[in-house]
């Protein structure tokens, strides 16, 4: 699943503003350890959310945090072909460092969504998806069976948060 796909799923239920701003956290964060290339800067992304940024989210930001002096780049020959290297700016280190609790929360929150990858739950999101798709053709007796399902797992999922041994 994509980290777009992710974010239009949790745009549509509400939580999208928790986790605004993760994305560019990350990739400054990423920058402060070494200079990179975007396709390498993607993967380290990913490496550490578990979801790979696309292309059409990922391009821009990078534009942006360059105009805003968070980011520089420069070309260089690689493999006989002219590549854009990104690395972290003095602004960009100042500007980390001024939000080094925002950095951590998205580092943490990086390392539960790549959790949440591996564990196979981001599946929630592509039923959710399905459901909306397809719910106006169930009969009743289907929809209270879902009903009876959704409680179920609700139930379940805040009993083994919480501790409860017994779910």
């Amino acid at each position: 699943m994509s980290i777009d796909c992710l974010q239009t799923y949790m745009r549509k239920f509400g939580i999208k503003g928790r986790y605004g701003g993760a994305l560019k956290l990350l990739i400054l964060y990423s920058l402060k350890e070494s200079p990179s290339y975007a396709y390498a800067l993607m993967r380290k992304i990913e490496d550490l959310t578990g979801f790979k940024p696309s292309s059409g989210a990922f391009f821009p930001l990078l534009r942006h945090l360059e105009r805003h002096g968070l980011i520089e780049s420069e070309e260089v020959d690689k493999d006989g072909r002219r590549i854009k290297v990104y690395r972290l700016s003095r602004r960009g280190l100042e500007f980390l460092e001024a939000h080094q609790p925002q950095v951590q929360e998205s580092l943490r929150l990086a390392k539960s969504f790549k959790k949440f990858n591996e564990m196979g739950c981001s599946r929630i999101f592509r039923v959710i998806g399905e459901l909306v798709e397809n719910i106006d053709r169930l009969n009743e007796s289907q929809l209270e069976e879902l009903r009876r399902v959704v409680l179920d797992f609700e139930y379940r999922v805040l009993g083994i948060l919480k501790g409860d041994v017994n779910v």
